[in-house]
């Protein structure tokens, strides 16, 4: 009986290993991210002239954006919320109001422990009509249509993406003057609000520069965000935020991005694995030996601080970088660890870009720091995926097998073990496939 064939090795990421990654730039099948929330700019075109430089105001339609948070979400979430204690607060006046004033205790729950708690409708709506702010954070991880957004930016921009909430019905703003470590995207969903933008007081400040970053004296734009807008604000950038009356609701889309600073750190960090490097500084002076060590390090240094060590940098942080929890039960528990129907949909979960390295014996590609490493032949099925496409799985295993990649019974064991390690996911709720994807259902 002829042994069966490994497809797949997967093992966790080497700290020290050296990756290439995609070219920067490199986005799915269906254009940049940035299209789908700028409507007077390109992403391409904001990517070159705003991105990290300046702010950029953006005109819409008002409806433009309430397919993100419809009345029902937002109401849904808060009916629910009890797992995300420390992702809610309620602000005015730039302080924090005391959760008592808007939670309450579910009774019957909590006797002799921790009392369980809840959004109290009745506090929380007193509060809001006393001009006071709703702020809900990483609503990402909580409303479908906003991580399906964040989830698209982060892969297209490679930053670390995160989205909060703001709703009030007041006049007084949540918070003074202030400038954010991130940059940010704010889309306007409901209603309109007064921003005043006054630069940068430090260029390009990080987080515990506040004594070297003072507010500029005057802002230098002042205007309202009506619904239907969206305003982009680099880090560093002062700011201030009042609601104008009436209902207004607005999502800020956070960007994390590395600076250089951490990317020397990284330089620093690979130096562990030389000698010279740990070993011990003389504390009684300078000598031959430590100029040698010395001498060595900036060699090695000197040949990371190139392009090439960039790539390398960008490709290993992309490739360590965690999807969000896509739960898919029943299937996922269901059988064998992640059995699915031969017309279930699946699609790439990876995070960031993904690079396929191939020397005619093997092919690697490396997420969510994980290392995959099939056989060759399993290529064709592999590449099918990195297109970022959903796929239905007879579908795809038929195609690849039919250019000479692995059998349609590898194909569907393969898969499943690509859903078990979660480079893939399954869609349980497919829209249309995108333009120029092929028909899945031979239509």
């Amino acid at each position: 009986m002829a042994e069966k064939r490994r497809l797949l090795t997967v093992g966790e990421l080497d700290p020290l290993s050296d990756l290439t990654g995609p070219n920067p730039g490199d986005t799915g099948a269906d254009g940049h991210a940035l299209d789908r929330v700028l409507a007077t700019v390109t992403g391409e075109r904001f990517l070159d002239r705003y991105w990290g430089r300046d702010c950029y105001h953006d005109t819409g339609e008002p409806d433009r954006f309430h397919h993100l948070l419809p009345w029902d979400e937002l109401n849904r979430l808060l009916d629910g919320h009890r797992a995300w204690p420390l992702r809610m607060q309620v602000a005015k006046a730039n302080k924090s109001l005391p959760p008592s004033s808007y939670v309450e205790p579910i009774p019957g729950r909590g006797v002799g422990r921790e009392p369980a708690l809840r959004v109290s409708s009745t506090k929380l709506h007193a509060r809001l009509r006393e001009g006071a702010t709703l702020v809900f954070g990483s609503v990402d991880e909580a409303v479908p249509a906003v991580r399906d957004l964040a989830e698209a930016l982060e892969h297209d921009l490679r930053a670390e993406v995160f989205v909060n909430l703001y709703a009030s019905w007041g006049e007084v703003g949540a918070f003074d003057p202030h400038w954010d470590d991130h940059d940010g995207l704010i889309l306007q969903i409901y209603g309109r609000k007064e921003w005043q933008l006054f630069g940068a007081g430090r260029p390009v400040p990080l987080p515990g520069d506040e004594p070297l970053n003072q507010c500029p004296p005057a802002p230098l734009r002042q205007f309202e965000l009506c619904e239907g807008e969206a305003l982009y604000v680099p880090r560093g950038h002062w700011h201030a935020v009042r609601p104008v009356g009436g209902t207004t609701v607005h999502l800020t889309v956070g960007f994390r991005r590395p600076v250089v600073e951490d990317f020397l750190k990284w330089v620093v960090e690979r130096q562990r694995r030389l000698p010279e490097a740990r070993s011990d500084l003389p504390l009684t002076g300078w000598d031959d030996e430590t100029a040698g060590r010395l001498s060595v390090l900036r060699e090695e240094i000197g040949a990371l601080l190139t392009e090439d060590g960039l790539r390398r940098y960008v490709a290993e942080r992309d490739g360590r970088a965690q999807a969000r929890p896509r739960h898919a039960l029943p299937y996922a528990a269901a059988g064998q660890a992640g059995d699915c129907p031969p017309d279930a949909v699946v699609v790439l979960a990876a995070p960031r870009p993904v690079a396929l390295q191939e020397d005619g014996r093997r092919c690697v590609l490396v997420s969510a720091g994980k290392r995959y490493d099939f056989d060759a032949v399993c290529a064709p099925l592999v590449r099918r995926l990195l297109a970022r496409t959903p796929w239905r799985v007879d579908e795809l295993v038929r195609a690849a097998s039919g250019e000479g990649g692995p059998s349609a019974g590898e194909g569907r064991e393969l898969v499943a073990e690509l859903l078990r390690h979660g480079l893939l996911r399954l869609d349980l709720a497919p829209g249309p496939f995108p333009a120029g994807a092929p028909d899945r259902k031979d239509r």
